[in-house]
């Protein structure tokens, strides 16, 4: 195995005396693609035959992964080290520096860090700890068959189970694109995969003899950027760091993020149990409820006029529709950083004015800032260019480019910065009464360069910043985008986990899996819902239904399949059209994603699929068990899906199904659904109900996933005769369906709706229905005699 090169420095030869445990770093081997593939396909060829999951765990040897090793490499004198631990019994020495590697066995895996302690008297610059570097352990099934969880560095990076052969990932190769989405790429890493903080390893994923699954993951991420990189053509797994430099004085000491270790039959599982570990670490704030809101971006694009704001205020009012925040995205302020300099041709009475009228409307104010950034034309750039962060040369680093201006990245270990964060925020607070904040471009502040504080890391500087903010909101909401993810979690409450949404399905340029587009924001959306309810409320961005025209390209399908998934993913629910000019027809498909569950459907298919097609929401009350299912046809033609009951992990058994866009009673099944005519870019939601030998409520059509409306179901069985009462509550007003099971040898003999007697429809064989307008709350009592 042996040392990853580093940059090319001077490195000075060490005795043994003095550097005892130092290794200089070799030079950077040339890369050859075609011997790298060729060595991919003689591994995965001599695995052919080897263990299945049956056979003995992945990391049970003795010792477990044997060829293991700790590196630490690091900076004296502008002369590189490395320091190598290959048992974590001893401490090794070097320079002064003193590595001791730790592992703690657990009852199904392990769990290990790197302690480094200055014992002499000179300060060192740390560059990387290799908490692990180890052969990739054998996993039951070829290597060419696996499945690696790429997770993205920031909330619009590309992630999903990334297939080692065949996989449809793309890498632009621009510097623009490596500053944001890899911020520690290296020459030879086109063949390297690539997950930040944590990833987890699927064997066989498309082979009939499965493997066993393997996750290794960072469950704590408040100082150091981490990542986990597997490297298939070298067999060779390493979970590494980052310091940036950091120094280490005399007498200081720190330890790396601690890493898991842990194998099991079941990829899904093992993410879902890695992102709880890391949340339960780092205090995760979870809130009660995802906000729902409206959102001025993604029609007005920063136009907006507080008269614009304000008419979609009356229209959500008048359209009794349930959205709390509205959200005064970008476009409002006269220049990045100049939060209170607000545009007064949009905005001509102030902010002041337009947070009243929300406010008077029973609304909650939210706000968009870039927080770490400040415009190069700003007012706050010109006056204070000591917060800026600075390259080696002493020029400004930019945090990104900003629509029409490069945006400075500030220096957030800066006494200073945190100062007037804390001041921007609390004012935002208290005088215009924000209660959500959503704060963007976060990872500005964890650009590489010189800070005030040399000791801190790019990560340090990032929490120190969230951590002002924090102090200044108090629990007010704090909503992450463009953010380096793991960081940040313990303190905003919800995350932004995808590209931006785009009235286009597909982005301008196939090639980016960042680009906005809606396909790429579902794709990540999908990919991260194991991140909901454990680090944060998801969010997958907003939800567009407005109709087709020039602002929007989304045909019916994947409008549909964009309310599908928001709703199925649970997160945070924002609609983002001009509400004031909408056809009402469109409303319907925006409440029917409303409110938010809260709970996310599981992506079942997530190792198997690059673009997961199968996402399922088990729900289960006492008067009543479904299990709603999304179907996706990610393709550009037509196709005839079949669905298996036992892929969707439900309990062997005889099950209704609805088709519930179709608005189509399937029959019963008890192995699978066939999806004639399933349409390009279309997701079927599919509502499979146990059936009962007694008359049943099946579901309703006010919510795509029935628990949020659904609050009570109450049944009496005198002598031949059924009583069956069902509550529904949902806030504002929508028309919609409720549906009844009657077994052969029952019929439907009243109905009532808040005591009063409604007609019944006959919507399949042994299936009944009835409309309502639901306001609020209604009861609902129906009647049945057995024949």
């Amino acid at each position: 195995m042996g040392v990853e090169p580093t940059a090319a420095r001077s490195v000075r030869p060490a005795t043994d005396f003095e550097d005892r445990g130092a290794h200089r770093d070799p030079t950077t081997p040339k890369w050859d693609k075609d011997t790298a593939i060729l060595h991919l396909r003689q591994v995965g060829a001599s695995m052919e035959n080897e263990l299945c999951v049956n056979d003995e765990h992945p990391l049970l040897g003795d010792p477990p992964l044997p060829g293991r090793t700790a590196i630490v490499r690091y900076r004296w004198q502008g002369e590189c080290y490395t320091v190598q631990v290959k048992d974590p019994a001893r401490t090794i020495t070097s320079l002064g520096l003193q590595a001791t590697w730790r592992w703690q066995a657990e009852e199904d895996g392990y769990r290990m860090w790197v302690r480094l302690t200055n014992r002499g008297k000179r300060s060192f610059e740390l560059d990387t700890i290799d908490v692990l570097v180890a052969p990739l352990p054998n996993l039951g099934a070829p290597l060419e068959t696996w499945a690696v969880y790429q997770n993205g560095w920031n909330s619009w990076s590309p992630t999903f189970a990334r297939h080692v052969n065949g996989s449809t990932y793309t890498d632009p190769g621009t510097d623009a694109y490596r500053a944001a989405h890899q911020p520690h790429w290296q020459p030879g890493d086109e063949t390297v995969i690539c997950s930040q903080w944590g990833t987890v390893i699927a064997a066989g994923h498309s082979d009939t003899r499965r493997g066993w699954a393997l996750l290794a993951g960072f469950v704590t991420a408040r100082d150091q950027l981490s990542e986990v990189r597997v490297r298939p053509a070298e067999g060779e797994l390493i979970a590494r760091c980052y310091l940036d430099g950091a120094v280490l004085p005399p007498g200081g000491a720190l330890s790396s993020e601690t890493l898991v270790l842990r194998a099991g039959p079941d990829p899904l599982a093992l993410l879902e149990e890695w992102a709880a570990l890391l949340g339960q670490e780092m205090v995760a704030r979870i809130p009660p409820a995802p906000p729902t809101g409206w959102c001025s971006w993604y029609y007005y694009y920063g136009q907006n006029s507080a008269r614009d704001v304000l008419q979609n205020v009356a229209a959500i009012d008048r359209h009794a529709l349930p959205l709390d925040v509205i959200l005064l995205d970008d476009g409002y302020q006269a220049a990045i950083g100049d939060w209170f300099a607000v545009d007064r041709r949009k905005f001509p009475d102030g902010m002041e004015a337009v947070a009243e009228a929300v406010r008077g409307a029973g609304h909650r104010l939210g706000i968009w800032t870039a927080p770490f950034g400040a415009a190069v034309d700003s007012r706050l750039a010109a006056a204070h260019p000591d917060w800026l962060l600075r390259d080696e040369a002493g020029a400004p680093v930019i945090g990104w480019h900003h629509i029409d201006s490069d945006c400075y990245a500030l220096d957030c270990t800066h006494p200073e910065v945190l100062e007037w964060l804390e001041e921007s925020f609390g004012r935002m607070r208290r005088e215009w009464g924000v209660e959500f904040f959503k704060v963007d471009f976060l990872f500005a502040a964890a650009r590489p360069g010189r800070r005030h504080d040399p000791a801190a890391t790019r990560a340090q500087a990032l929490r120190r910043g969230l951590e002002a903010i924090r102090a200044a909101i108090g629990d007010a909401f704090l909503l992450g985008c463009g953010a380096p993810l793991m960081p940040c979690v313990g303190l905003v409450d919800g995350m932004r986990v995808g590209p931006d949404i785009d009235p286009n399905w597909q982005p301008m340029w196939r090639h980016d899996l960042s680009m906005p587009a809606a396909e790429n924001a579902l794709r990540n959306a999908i990919a991260r819902a194991p991140f909901h309810g454990r680090l944060w409320a998801n969010d997958p961005d907003c939800l567009l239904v407005r109709q087709r025209e020039e602002k929007m390209e989304l045909v019916l399908n994947e409008m549909r399949t964009l309310a599908a998934l928001t709703a199925l993913l649970g997160g945070l629910t924002f609609n983002s059209d001009d509400l004031a000019a909408i056809r009402p027809g469109r409303l319907k498909y925006l409440r029917q994603a409303l409110p938010p569950t809260g709970h996310s459907a599981r992506p079942v298919d997530l190792f198997e699929n690059e673009m997961p097609r199968l996402l399922v929401l088990p729900v289960a009350r006492e008067w009543g068990q479904w299990w709603v299912a999304g179907v996706v046809n990610w393709e550009d033609s037509t196709a005839e899906t079949t669905v298996r009951l036992a892929e969707l992990g439900l309990p062997p058994g005889r099950y209704h199904v609805y088709h519930y866009w179709r608005r189509c009673y399937l029959g019963v099944v008890d192995d699978a659904v066939v999806i004639r005519r399933h349409q390009p870019h279309e997701t079927a939601v599919l509502v499979f109900k146990p059936v009962s030998n007694r008359p049943d409520l099946l579901l309703t059509t006010f919510h795509v996933c029935q628990s949020p409306v659904i609050t009570g179901v109450q049944s009496k069985l005198q002598a031949s005769e059924l009583g069956l009462w069902t509550t529904l509550k949902k806030r504002g007003q929508q028309f919609g369906e409720v549906l009844f099971t009657v077994p052969g040898q029952w019929q439907a003999t009243k109905a009532l709706v808040d005591g009063v007697k409604r007609p019944l429809v006959q919507v399949a064989p042994r299936v009944i229905g009835l409309g309502l307008t639901l306001e609020g709350q209604a009861e609902i009592e129906m009647t049945f005699s057995k024949t």
